[in-house]
């Protein structure tokens, strides 16, 4: 049966697959025959990820807020005290973190396609580390329900390419379209096979931007059916 995409799109979601990853590659790695220091490095990279993306910054986050409101305090406050700018002091990171390079996340997704190619992998083994995807359950018996596509981004080393994973339900392919921004629908490519590599440029090259995708059936040399419900991404420099 089809499954979604392992890597949560939630951000909030982010940080306990991270955590857990880590927990569960440190215990298992050596045992499915991966090299030692492979498996460190892979849960070193995931650890900074799920403290930058959880506590860190949800911390950010929490301060900014303050952050603008004392600048109104400089800016009108009144008060015989001598004004001072809040400081951020972000939470403390996981122990036994060591420094990392950029592209963490990247290198992760390379490290998941070197355990799942180890003598001693399993698919509950994967379930665990959580690079399974959930089981996409079918469509109802005798329903007429369009595509089913998910999104995922893959970092290349010029880069990010949007992954459009779809499932066909028996029918010959998707007629898939997109739009950017605040753009018009465009169409991308009538899609056999699953899935369909977006590597179109940013329009801005230092500007993050909103994708849309939809798509529904093709048979027979045409477009069918009823659109997929709007599926949203974000691309970043």
């Amino acid at each position: 049966m089809p499954r979604y995409y392992f890597y949560p799109r939630v951000v909030a979601e982010q940080p306990a697959w991270h955590f857990n990853y880590a927990d569960q590659l440190a215990d298992l790695g050596v045992g499915i025959g991966l090299a030692q220091a492979d498996v460190t490095a892979s849960v070193n990279d995931s650890r900074h990820l799920g403290y930058a993306l959880g506590a860190w910054l949800n911390s950010v986050r929490n301060c900014g807020p303050s952050a603008t409101s004392q600048v109104e305090v400089l800016k009108y406050g009144t008060g015989t005290d001598p004004f001072v700018l809040p400081t951020f002091t972000p939470p403390p990171p996981p122990a036994g973190l060591t420094a990392v390079l950029p592209g963490a996340l990247a290198r992760i997704f390379k490290f998941v396609k070197m355990i799942k190619g180890a003598p001693g992998y399993t698919e509950a083994i994967g379930l665990l580390l959580g690079v399974v995807g959930s089981e996409i359950p079918p469509p109802a018996p005798g329903s007429n329900q369009p595509p089913r596509i998910t999104l995922a981004l893959n970092q290349t080393p010029t880069l990010q390419e949007v992954l459009v994973k779809f499932i066909k339900d028996g029918h010959e392919g998707i007629w898939l379209e997109s739009r950017r921004g605040t753009g018009t629908w465009e169409m991308l490519n009538i899609c056999t096979k699953s899935p369909y590599t977006d590597s179109r440029p940013l329009l801005n090259p230092t500007q993050a931007e909103i994708r849309e995708y939809r798509a529904m059936f093709w048979d027979a040399g045409q477009p069918n059916g009823d659109w997929c419900d709007v599926a949203k991404i974000t691309v970043s420099p």
